[in-house]
């Protein structure tokens, strides 16, 4: 089911984000061009464009970039992108029925907030001129998002119950996800050995880190010795130090060794494929399970968020059933 989040979104007012676009083609249909039609009312290929621009933002960043290599839209991508279109329009042409009286203040203080994340006016313009928008047009855009999370504030949300029971109930069946688990904190020293070393190269390596273990044995401050001699950039220039973490965090070699030790303790010469480690357990942190009041709130919001989205998700496949929709794709 798609997220009803992405259909209440215009993504074009996040235009702090906002990629330069390219040039168009040629062989384009022109931006005022249909690519659905909602009772009446058009969705424009420029509108599609911004919208499919602002979907693929979205996913490379949620993705950190390893997208699959996806670097155009496929088809299903860009038929997500219409139905959110189609869905919002719907929203938007029932909460027209309703508006806020301050609406039109609603949208100039909008205005001003998107302004405020640009250092002068130039910068905004840039901006507009780069999604081919105009302020009127980001007005209407404005003008639409506010006018949908108002109709769906006040006339859809105060149908949304959550009884302490269900709260109760999805603390008891997802009792794991309410767990902490074990922690350590740790301080290592690492000195690295290349793939494919020579066992003489490893032989040094291993030598180097016992006599570092060694001197901190004999009372050296290991914090000192990191700073040092740690080959390991992230936390040399912290004494070694890794913070706070769980066993999923680190390769096993390394998190066997160091879940193994109490506050205090040092490690024999531990090996994993960076290379050789000697490790100082500093903190513990034992496994807990939060009790259900700890935790009743996060769990009432998380389940009214969802009974949300699903009610939502209703009225809009009761709108589409009495909506005419006619899809343009060759626009698309």
């Amino acid at each position: 089911m798609r997220s009803v989040r992405l259909i209440l979104l215009v993504a074009t007012v996040a235009l702090a984000g906002a990629a330069v676009a390219g040039e168009a083609d040629e062989a384009s249909p022109p931006g005022d061009a249909p690519v659905a039609v909602v009772n009446g009312e058009p969705i424009t290929k420029a509108e599609f464009d911004r919208a499919l621009a602002a979907y693929m933002r979205r996913f490379r960043q949620m993705t950190g970039g390893m997208h699959g290599m996806v670097k155009e839209p496929n088809e299903q991508m860009k038929a997500e992108v219409l139905q959110q279109l189609v869905d919002r329009t719907l929203l938007w042409q029932e909460a027209k029925k309703d508006l806020p009286k301050d609406l039109d203040a609603q949208v100039e203080k909008e205005l001003e907030a998107i302004k405020g994340r640009f250092p002068d006016d130039r910068s905004f313009q840039q901006a507009l001129d780069a999604e081919n928008l105009t302020t009127a047009t980001l007005k209407g855009l404005i003008r639409q998002q506010l006018a949908v999370r108002n109709y769906v504030e006040t006339h859809i949300q105060p149908g949304v119950k959550v009884s302490e029971e269900e709260v109760r109930r999805f603390y008891e069946e997802n009792r794991d996800k309410f767990t902490t688990p074990e922690q350590v904190r740790a301080s290592h020293i690492l000195i690295r050995v290349a793939p494919g070393a020579s066992d003489e190269e490893k032989g040094r390596a291993r030598k180097k880190v016992a006599e570092l273990r060694e001197r901190a044995l004999q009372g050296e401050d290991f914090a000192e010795l990191a700073r040092k001699h740690s080959e390991d950039p992230g936390s040399a220039a912290n004494g070694g130090d890794l913070g706070f973490f769980t066993r999923d965090r680190m390769v096993k070699p390394f998190a066997d060794a160091a879940f193994a030790l109490k506050a205090g303790e040092v490690s024999d010469v531990v090996e994993t494929r960076f290379g050789y480690h000697v490790i100082k357990v500093t903190e513990r942190k034992e496994a807990t399970r939060h009790g259900f009041e700890e935790v009743k709130d996060q769990i009432q919001g998380y389940l009214e968020a969802r009974a949300l989205d699903q009610a939502i998700r209703a009225k809009v496949d009761e709108l589409r059933k009495g909506a005419e929709i006619r899809m343009v794709s060759s626009h698309m």
